[in-house]
C-alpha cells in the first residue's frame, strides 16, 4: 500500500473537517498547517502500531525524521491538494480490508488527540530519535521503522489493547 492512500482514507474519515485543517501553528521553530502535521503523525503512528500488531508495514513509503516527528514527504508536500481533492481521489484508494478495519479504529482512538500529544508520541519513537540528529540530509534522516518492530510491540501494548477492544 501507499501512504498517500492511507492519508486519503484518514482525510475522508474527517467528514466535518475538524481533524485535518489548514490552521497555521508554530512548533519547534517551524510554522506549518496543523492538519498537515496531524496527518503525518497519524501516518507515523499508524505505521508503527500496525507493524506492532501485524508484523508488517502498513505502507511502503519512507518516513523522514523532521523536527516535529515522522513525515511522509509526498503527503506533506501534497497536503493541500489531497485535502481539497479527497472526494475526487477517493476512487483511487487501494487499501486491504485488514488495513481498513485497523485504520477505522486507529482514527477513532486518535482523532481527539491534540497535536502536541501526537508530536510527543512521534518523538518517543526510537527510529525518529536515531535519525533526527542528522539534520537536513534526507538520505540520513530516513527512519527505519521495521528495525524496531519488537520494541513497538512493548511500546504500544496499551494502545493495541484498547484498539483490540474496539475491534481492530
Amino acid at each position: 500500500m501507499r501512504a498517500r492512500d492511507v492519508a486519503l482514507f484518514f482525510l475522508l474519515k474527517d467528514t466535518d473537517n475538524t481533524v485535518f485543517t489548514q490552521n497555521l501553528v508554530n512548533k519547534n521553530d517551524r510554522t506549518f498547517y496543523d492538519g498537515n502535521a496531524r496527518l503525518n503523525k497519524f501516518l507515523h503512528l499508524a505505521q508503527n502500531i500496525y507493524l506492532a500488531k501485524y508484523g508488517e508495514l502498513l505502507y511502503d513509503d519512507d518516513l523522514l525524521a523532521y523536527d516535529n516527528g515522522g513525515v511522509v514527504q509526498e503527503v506533506q508536500k501534497g497536503y493541500g491538494f489531497l485535502l481539497h481533492n479527497k472526494q475526487k481521489l477517493s476512487s483511487s484508494i487501494c487499501i486491504t480490508e485488514q488495513a481498513k478495519s485497523f485504520l477505522n479504529v486507529f482514527y477513532d482512538v486518535f482523532k481527539n488527540a491534540s497535536l502536541d500529544e501526537l508530536i510527543q508520541l512521534s518523538h518517543e519513537d526510537e527510529s525518529w530519535v536515531d535519525k533526527h540528529k542528522y539534520g537536513t540530509d534526507l538520505k540520513l534522516i530516513k527512519m527505519d521503522t521495521a528495525k524496531y518492530a519488537e520494541q513497538y510491540k512493548k511500546q504500544y501494548s496499551d494502545i493495541l489493547q484498547v484498539m483490540d477492544g474496539l475491534g481492530a
